[in-house]
């Protein structure tokens, strides 16, 4: 149903916007749902009407934040049959979207001192979803056929996956951290954004390539 603001949002999108803010500022365990109400401009009883506890408003949020993100990362991966392409498409809107979202970092961080419950369910509906060839089975077909074209050494498709988006993450979700420990590093500022891009696209490339292309410059 339209909002009575007549800016087409529906009360359902304004409680979720509202409560994305609460959360991030309070975590979880912090904010109130009389809060929530507050800021999303409507009474705690029909808050309860919609989401009928803090959990299952939280789960939703949380839900709505690493699907977008998520998908907006699968659909910025180049459509191409060149591993070196595919790899850096990746690397780079992985980068893009994890110095653009910190909010989604945060979120991201806290699931995962849960164990990763919802997580596990969002990541695995968005990486093998799609109406054709999910992006999984693209990346790993791809993976089979630079290998036998012997233009990249043998190596297991997923551990490749898992070595980009842990060098990718790690920056990221270490942040406050990396900052602290090591003078002049700040994930969040542009130009560190372009030298990781770089960085994690030539450790990894430089890792798979076949034979004596792997120690050319």
């Amino acid at each position: 149903m339209p909002d009575s603001t007549g800016r087409g949002r529906t009360t359902e999108e304004r409680i979720l916007e509202a409560a994305t803010g609460v959360f991030l500022r309070a975590g979880q365990a912090g904010a109130r749902m009389q809060e929530i109400a507050d800021a999303a401009g409507i009474n705690k009883a029909l808050l309860h009407y919609y989401f009928r506890s803090k959990e299952r408003l939280y789960r939703t949020v949380l839900e709505r934040e690493i699907a977008a993100f998520l998908r907006g990362v699968v659909g910025s991966i180049p459509e191409t049959d060149d591993i070196e392409a595919f790899l850096r498409g990746m690397i780079g809107t992985i980068i893009d979207r994890l110095a653009g979202n910190p909010q989604v970092v945060r979120f991201i961080t806290w699931e995962l001192g849960r164990g990763g419950p919802v997580a596990r369910e969002v990541i695995r509906g968005v990486i093998m979803e799609g109406s054709g060839e999910s992006v999984y089975n693209r990346f790993r077909g791809l993976v089979a056929r630079e290998v036998a074209r012997r233009r990249i050494r043998p190596v297991d498709p997923d551990h490749l996956l898992f070595s980009v988006l842990g060098m990718c993450l790690y920056v990221y979700l270490a942040a406050p951290i990396l900052s602290a420990v090591f003078p002049g590093v700040d994930p969040g500022d542009a130009a560190f954004a372009e030298t990781r891009k770089d960085e994690v696209f030539e450790l990894a490339w430089r890792g798979i390539r076949a034979g004596k292309e792997a120690g050319d410059a």
